[in-house]
Parts: C-alpha cells; structure tokens; sequence
C-alpha cells in the first residue's frame, strides 16, 4: 500500500498542472455549494465529506483506469500476480487520503469567507463509527462496480459523472430532499 502511495504522488507531480486544476476546481466546486447555501440552513459538513470523498475516491480510480487502459499499461497489471482488483483496492486508500486532503484545503478557504456555515453533528462515537462504516462499505461496492464497468467498457466516466449529480442532488448528503434518502438512513444510524 505504501508503494501505491509513493507510485501516486510520483503520478501527481509529474502531471502537476493537471493536479493544480483539480485542486483548484475541488475549491470551487465546495466553496461554491458553499455559497449556494450561504442564506439558507447550514451544511452538515460531515455528510458533505462523506459525499465528497466517496465520489471523488470513484473518479479517480475510473480515471486512472482508462488512462491505463488508453496507454496499454492496464496489459502490464493484468499480468501480475495481484489481481486488478486488489491492486485498486489497495489504491482506494491512496484516493481516499487525497480527496481528504484537498477537502480539508477546500474548508480551510471556505472558512476564511464563511466561518459560520458548517455544523458537525453531536452524536456519540459509535453511532459515528457506524455512519462512517456504512458509508465506506457502500463506497467500496460502487467503487468496484466501477472499476468493473471500466473494465468491461474501457469508457465510464460520462457514466459515472451522471451518477455522481445523482448523488448530490438526491442522496440529501449535500442538498436537502422532501423524500426519504440514503441520509433519512445515515440519521437513523447515527441517532439524530
């Protein structure tokens, strides 16, 4: 796992500029919602989190892979030992660690010009343990279902952008729905 981790900072700054973008459209893309929220309630900044690495860890690894794909390297990991499952498996860490990263960046500005347009939930640790254990294992479900789509399709990323605005708009991680959602859920696990 470690050595993923050193493969995908290697990855990151020899396509620096491409990072520079994502970063800076990951700022824009939390600010943003952000603002959209500036006169309404606050954001639950724990489900937010929760959607954002959970989708962002999905595109990554579907991007990773079709570039691997595009660029014959995904014959060179089929031919290992470890399964390509596993070796993306072992990559989802990296992910998860890097969506948390430009997520802590992202509310670290967004704090600056709105310090007061976040709640964290008061629930007790186990009850948060549970959400969070919830959430990671309906993550890894979609991430492999991606990463097998991209397998069998080589082109998902369309696919999966779709899914990811599904999300946002009617999982009510990030925006509020009328109707009973996967955070109607989360709620109930968590006790609130």
């Amino acid at each position: 796992m470690f050595n993923e981790m050193k493969r995908y900072i290697r990855y990151k700054k020899r396509y620096l500029f491409d990072n520079v973008c994502e970063v800076i459209y990951s700022l824009i893309f939390i600010t943003g919602i952000i603002v959209i929220f500036n006169n309404n309630t606050p954001i639950n900044i724990l489900y937010f989190f929760l959607y954002y690495v959970m989708t962002n860890t999905i595109l990554l690894a579907n991007e990773e892979l079709e570039y691997e794909i595009r660029t014959n390297q995904y014959i060179n990991i089929k031919t290992t030992k470890t399964s390509v499952l596993k070796i993306y498996l072992y990559r989802s860490v990296t992910y998860l660690l890097w969506s948390t990263f430009i997520f802590v960046i992202a509310i670290a500005v967004a704090l600056l010009f709105f310090p007061s347009k976040f709640i964290l939930p008061v629930i007790s640790l186990g009850n948060l343990a549970l959400v969070v254990l919830v959430n990671l294992g309906i993550m890894i479900v979609l991430y492999i279902l991606a990463i097998k789509l991209t397998e069998r399709y080589q082109r998902v990323a369309v696919f999966l952008n779709l899914m990811n605005t599904l999300v946002l708009f009617y999982s009510g991680l990030v925006f509020p729905v009328s109707f009973f959602s996967y955070v109607n859920l989360l709620n109930l696990l968590a006790g609130i």
